[in-house]
């Protein structure tokens, strides 16, 4: 069943971490958004707890994740539109 708002159907709203990154091609589900962000922080927390790395990763690790996602959504799109 789908709901109408202003005569358009409402889409389902995406996660805060898709939405940000404005992923087009990749739809992640909560447990990803939550697994890729929050799960990136606590292993940078806990490398840099046990002093394998400096505490500047805690900072560094989130954002490479990101980036990375961010590129796999656009190879994701590239590969959609050769084929």
């Amino acid at each position: 069943m789908s709901e109408y708002r202003h005569g358009r159907v409402a889409r389902p709203r995406r996660p805060w971490y898709a939405r940000t990154l404005r992923l087009k091609h990749l739809y992640l589900s909560n447990l990803w958004c939550v697994v890729l962000f929050e799960g990136s922080i606590a292993i940078a927390v806990l490398m840099a707890l046990t002093e394998l790395v400096s505490w500047w990763v805690v900072l560094i690790l989130p954002l490479g994740v990101a980036a990375m996602v961010k590129l796999n959504d656009f190879i994701a799109g590239s590969v959609e539109r050769h084929n």
